[in-house]
């Protein structure tokens, strides 16, 4: 660490540009009666302090709270606060028929939806915060993301701190705070879709609104093709009385012709871009988007999961219920596990989605 000290502390966070020399002064002020001397040497929960003086700290309570409800709303304003252009309204709790539960709130007048768990009493879901406050960063061409500074153990509550990657950096380096995602590349957040809410459109425009350029060419040209190579495959690989209706059970009888080429898991993986798997892709990919509102979906964010460059199914719900399932690893899966009707269970992880979505948005108060 280098400026270890208050004065450096201020110093440096006017210096990169997240707070004014009467925020810093404010700040440091608050901290107590009297107040720290310049030059004595802050601890993490000092900078912490500091930080949020500036208003540039989100707070994630880990013990109980009176209400759920109330515990979410005040995370959800306290991040649209920190970030001055996001507005916040409308947060509701939702327990549907089954008693699961799910946050709704109003982002920019933009419908958002977290799925949460309350395993221990009155306790929020921290995990679906963690997982989920990215929703409540700037947009547009503002850089600033939040970084979480965990607790240390379940007593301690989460902290979120807003800055730009450079910042986020320096609080690391040079004051100790050990931020997570430093890595991180901030996705892009457009403007909300100008088609009807919930139609496939609407989910579309929103995919390609965080999708590169890149992407969007990939999916355009993988989608526009559809017809013809499903054609091309049809000729080349199946039986004549092979039933091509993309109906469950064509999916039956498509499992043999794949376990006769692929024994395992891995033989699958390498062969996907070859002709037979390639189809096989498409064909179970189509069949899902038949049985279930759902689309086809890329991307290419450089990430290390198993979704990243490979085609896949997203259910039509929002992000909070969105469930993917790639045609590729369900193929890898049959020859893996050799279990018939594996294929045609493949739609029931996006019919659950839609389901669950569903049951939230009618236990809605009106």
């Amino acid at each position: 660490m280098v400026n270890t000290t208050y004065r450096g502390l201020a110093g440096r966070l006017v210096e990169l540009g997240m707070a004014s020399e009467d925020e810093t002064a404010a700040a440091l002020a608050a901290l107590g009666e009297p107040p720290p001397g310049p030059d004595d040497e802050p601890e993490e929960a000092d900078v912490l302090d500091v930080l949020d003086g500036c208003g540039l700290v989100v707070w994630a309570h880990a013990g109980g709270v009176d209400d759920l409800e109330d515990g979410y709303r005040e995370i959800l304003e306290s991040a649209a606060e920190c970030g001055g252009s996001v507005r916040i309204a409308d947060v509701e709790l939702v327990e549907d028929e089954d008693g699961e539960e799910s946050l709704h709130f109003l982002r920019d007048g933009e419908p958002v939806w977290w799925v949460v768990e309350h395993e221990s009493g009155e306790h929020l879901d921290l995990l679906t915060v963690m997982e989920c406050i990215d929703d409540l960063e700037p947009g547009g061409a503002d850089p600033r993301m939040f970084y979480a500074l965990p607790g240390e153990d379940a007593e301690d509550d989460d902290v979120y701190v807003l800055a730009t990657p450079a910042q986020a950096r320096v609080l690391h380096d040079e004051f100790g705070l050990d931020l997570e995602g430093l890595d991180r590349v901030k996705p892009p957040r457009a403007d909300p879709p100008t088609a009807e809410a919930g139609t496939p459109d609407w989910y579309m425009q929103s995919d390609r609104a965080r999708m590169t350029g890149p992407a969007r060419e990939y999916l355009d040209d993988w989608t526009s093709g559809m017809a013809e190579a499903l054609d091309r495959w049809r000729a080349e690989f199946l039986p004549e009385a092979f039933p091509f209706d993309f109906s469950p059970a064509s999916l039956d009888a498509l499992e043999p012709l794949v376990l006769e080429r692929h024994t395992d898991w891995d033989s699958v993986i390498v062969a996907g871009t070859d002709p037979f798997v390639s189809g096989a892709v498409r064909y179970l990919g189509e069949s899902m988007l038949r049985e279930v509102p759902s689309r086809w979906g890329y991307q290419d964010l450089g990430l290390s999961d198993s979704y990243d460059r490979i085609p896949m199914i997203r259910s039509n719900t929002p992000l909070g219920f969105t469930q993917t399932v790639v045609p590729l690893h369900r193929l890898a899966a049959l020859a893996k596990e050799r279990e018939r009707g594996m294929l045609a269970e493949s739609s029931r992880f996006l019919q659950d989605a839609v389901d669950s979505h569903s049951k939230a948005v009618a236990a809605r108060r009106d």
